[in-house]
């Protein structure tokens, strides 16, 4: 009982500061003055986002769950690096300089970014699923509800950029299937703990770019 109410506690106060980070990274946005030093801080944010939720998981660690997380950071690395160096699947697009140090064209940080993902939608879907073999159905949905969410933000802030007008529906298409395999492997190893901060990574997210989009279409208009 002690434990649980530690573990409940600690998620309370991650859940805390994943809404502070992105409150404050809000404002700094909106801020014409703060808005590049904030564009520098994404890969930190997703790093903070990431560790927050390996913070709220750590009891449910093990040998393998790890081995799991590794394999994910890993094929969603080289997913992209395919994309960026063939435009399959996801069709014709190449990655700034936002995201850091690149390797085949490809910001090793972009692993972190699905590993991010793929665990935020997990918890979610796992709380929600009534059985254990709709989690990769609803967390491949919400990720690609949250990369429709992204793409104006990363394509705004120089993230990357499409070849074409708009992105491509074969993004959205591999997203998708990508996103499924990707919860089936963490299905061999699912968590049990952890959703009130997976919901607050998201969510956070998810607001945080609707916001944004909505004023840089303001301004576009």
């Amino acid at each position: 009982m002690k434990n649980k109410l530690q573990i409940q506690i600690l998620e309370k106060e991650l859940v805390k500061a994943v809404i502070s980070v992105y409150v404050v990274g809000l404002i700094g946005f909106l801020i014409p003055y703060s808005y590049p030093f904030f564009v520098s801080l994404i890969p930190i944010t997703l790093l903070f986002s990431l560790v927050v939720l390996l913070l709220a998981l750590r009891s449910d660690f093990s040998r393998k769950r790890v081995i799991v997380l590794i394999v994910i950071y890993i094929l969603g690395f080289f997913i992209e690096a395919l994309g960026v160096n063939t435009g399959w699947p996801f069709g014709e697009y190449v990655y700034g300089d936002v995201l850091g140090f690149k390797w085949l064209q490809t910001p090793v940080f972009i692993g972190i970014n699905w590993l991010l993902l793929v665990l935020s939608t997990h918890l979610i879907a796992a709380h929600r699923a009534p059985n254990r073999w709709l989690i990769p159905f609803i967390g491949a949905t919400l990720m690609l509800i949250f990369d429709i969410a992204l793409e104006p933000f990363a394509v705004a802030t120089g993230m990357w950029a499409w070849s074409a007008f708009s992105v491509p529906i074969a993004n959205y298409a591999a997203w998708w299937i990508i996103a499924f395999a990707m919860h089936w492997i963490l299905l061999l190893k699912p968590y049990s703990t952890g959703h009130r901060v997976g919901y607050a990574v998201f969510l956070a997210q998810i607001v945080f770019f609707m916001i944004l989009n909505m004023v840089n279409l303001i301004q576009w208009l």
